[in-house]
């Protein structure tokens, strides 16, 4: 009998220690402190805090009480990626993500809009994606993303009120909106010459995926212009020798067209600057950049130059740059170098802002992640990398309403025109 009640009693304390374990490891999760050492991270290492238009102090006082009302770490991580948001920024990230997350943005984003009006009109559309594929094209009104009015799927990107939010908000708001929920469905109402159609989209992330099968460059020739598109693979080593390849190829075009319409999810500099040297004959500066530094701003931090070096084969021809609204992050730099290193034209659409070089820093307290930009880039004539316009704006810049691609249109009429003998 007494062995028995020993048992019982063993077994009876293992259950209140799992239970106490529980507990404990439930109680482990302190709001203010994952609060606090987010906004610390913020404060002393993102370089764009002061960039947005509005009171960023208030947002922070508005957010603290936020994250501290939240429970568990699923709560505080949601509430602060609705925080995040608001500095409209896609470089600026907190995860890990599950299904319940937006995609992230622009690489989980095929529809470009913009909010004018009061209304929600297409502008650009990403070629070869899912929305290009079922035929939306630009100048369709959104009526609503998944069943609910554009307005309402703009608050829930942000947690607050439409009517609270600045333009640039909204933009940003609609843009991630239209990219749907991780690796989920879309259903996006639209109308279109007073036809109102309703459509079934596959997962942004689906055509950016299928695309890591293929190759990271496509090139070709065009009536003796050289054509090389990046499919969105700055990120990937055998980048550099693909291009190779394919500046080989190219060598005894007139010119050529580099497209970087297409390199949303941005990259490193160990592609871009071999890839960059071919197009110079000596050591360049591409782009200048300051570091963000703890307990003090960018602003007093000195002012760098990144180079690039020679590499083989050299192309000394003309060349012009496509870029757009899915140009992003070592896109965004690659398309400022080569304007450095002395692009012709940069032809496209404004791109799509990805700020600075970036870190992801670990958030124990919420057991989060946090991707900020911790260096401000710049062009080589001193101006922010996120101000830099291509020369030569068109609209749409990858499909126009009938379909086709206007600024590779624009690209062969302006290279042809070098060529033509003055009268």
């Amino acid at each position: 009998m007494k062995i028995k009640i020993k048992i019982l009693f063993v077994l009876l304390a293992s259950i209140i220690l799992v239970s106490s374990f529980k507990i404990m490891t439930k109680e482990q999760f302190d709001s203010r402190d994952a609060w606090e050492e987010l906004e610390g991270v913020l404060k002393q290492q993102y370089a764009y805090l002061g960039r947005p238009e509005f009171n960023v102090q208030q947002l922070f006082s508005e957010f603290e009480v936020r994250a501290i009302g939240t429970t568990n770490k699923q709560e505080f991580a949601d509430e602060m990626q609705m925080f995040l948001r608001h500095f409209h920024d896609p470089h600026l990230n907190l995860g890990p993500y599950n299904e319940n997350d937006f995609s992230v943005y622009p690489t989980g984003s095929d529809i470009r809009a913009i909010y004018k009006g009061n209304k929600f009109f297409v502008e650009d559309i990403k070629s070869n994606s899912a929305a290009d594929i079922a035929g939306i094209r630009p100048g369709a009104e959104i009526l609503t993303i998944e069943s609910v009015p554009a307005k309402q799927a703009i608050e829930k990107v942000f947690g607050k009120k439409f009517e609270q939010l600045s333009l640039a908000q909204i933009n940003f708001g609609i843009n991630v909106s239209l990219g749907g929920y991780r690796n989920s469905k879309r259903t996006i109402s639209l109308q279109e010459h007073d036809k109102i159609e309703t459509y079934q989209l596959a997962p942004s992330y689906d055509s950016i995926n299928a695309m890591k099968k293929g190759p990271t460059v496509t090139y070709m020739e065009l009536d003796g212009i050289g054509y090389i598109r990046f499919n969105n693979s700055l990120g990937n080593g055998n980048t550099v020798k693909d291009f190779k390849q394919a500046i080989t190829g190219l060598s005894n075009t007139k010119a050529l067209i580099i497209d970087l319409r297409n390199t949303p999810s941005g990259g490193n500099t160990s592609v871009a600057e071999p890839i960059l040297g071919h197009f110079v004959d000596s050591k360049t500066a591409y782009q200048l950049y300051q570091t963000q530094e703890a307990g003090s701003s960018y602003k007093d931090a000195n002012m760098e130059k990144a180079y690039v070096y020679p590499n083989k084969p050299r192309y000394a021809k003309p060349f012009v740059v496509l870029a757009g609204h899915w140009t992003g992050s070592m896109g965004e730099g690659m398309t400022i170098g080569l304007d450095a290193i002395g692009a012709v034209n940069v032809i496209g659409a404004p791109m799509a802002d990805l700020l600075g070089g970036i870190k992801t820093v670990k958030l124990a307290k919420s057991d989060t992640w946090l991707e900020l930009g911790f260096e401000r880039l710049y062009h080589v004539n001193n101006t922010f990398r996120e101000d830099f316009e291509p020369n030569i704006m068109i609209s749409p810049a990858d499909r126009d309403v009938h379909g086709n691609d206007p600024a590779l249109s624009l690209a062969m009429k302006i290279i042809a025109d070098l060529f033509v003998e003055p009268i």
